[in-house]
């Protein structure tokens, strides 16, 4: 369990510091150590603390109208889905589906770090209904739809604040909803909050230690890193 709280501590550190990417990089790294039946019902309970004490924070902020009327229905419905396929995310060809989808999403991030866009692009709204649908299903099925779904909310150009409240609060609901899941498949129980417990301290510190460098050092490089590190987690959990 060292082993996996540290790339806990080192996930949530990069992404305190560039805003994005934790769980992907737990899923794909972590997997090395624990299988994704055993490894999501150990994180998800600690990735809702982080996702609860920023939706606290920051509720005045939250797009309710958005969320209740476009985002939820649509990423619950491929939640839906993802649920269903959760008892097989363990099977080669969709740890390989993943690490390609973990490659791709890192190809992307060091094309904007190393060649940052002038605007967000928009997002057409078949198009983006498509990403959170999809979002939702591999939500579901690995606990990492977070990049198909704020992709998706790029043409509705939220604020950086109230689209970080909206998409924590978002978690929220969605984890809630994987909690409810893993109970039901015998997944979550006494050995797995032990795990969720003994992770806590190395999200926390994680946190603290983010917060720290994005005050003094400058985001580019990390940016790079994550992006590096996604795409070779990705490459070696698509060639396993």
């Amino acid at each position: 369990m060292l082993a996996l709280a540290l790339i806990v501590f080192a996930a949530i550190a990069l992404e305190s510091v560039v805003g994005f990417g934790a769980t992907v990089l737990v899923m794909s790294l972590g997997t090395w150590i624990l299988p994704v039946p055993l490894l999501l019902p150990a994180y998800v309970p600690v990735n809702m603390a982080l996702s609860a004490s920023i939706a606290w924070r920051d509720r005045a902020l939250i797009d309710r109208a958005l969320l209740l009327r476009r985002v939820l229905p649509l990423c619950g419905a491929g939640l839906l889905v993802g649920l269903a396929l959760f008892r097989y995310a363990a099977r080669p060809e969709l740890l390989k589906a993943f690490g390609v989808m973990v490659v791709g999403v890192g190809l992307n991030e060091l094309r904007k770090a190393l060649r940052p866009p002038t605007a967000v692009a928009a997002v057409g709204r078949a198009r983006g209904d498509a990403l959170m649908l999809a979002g939702g299903v591999v939500h579901g099925v690995f606990g990492t739809g977070g990049v198909l779904i704020v992709a998706a909310l790029a043409g509705d150009r939220l604020e950086k604040g109230r689209l970080r409240a909206t998409i924590a609060t978002l978690w929220l609901l969605l984890n809630g909803a994987m909690l409810a899941n893993f109970a039901a498949h015998g997944a979550l129980g006494a050995t797995s909050l032990r795990r969720s417990a003994l992770l806590l301290p190395a999200t926390i510190a994680g946190a603290w230690a983010g917060d720290w460098i994005h005050r003094r050092v400058a985001e580019r490089p990390f940016r790079v890193a994550m992006a590096a590190v996604m795409m070779a987690a990705g490459a070696a959990t698509a060639l396993r």
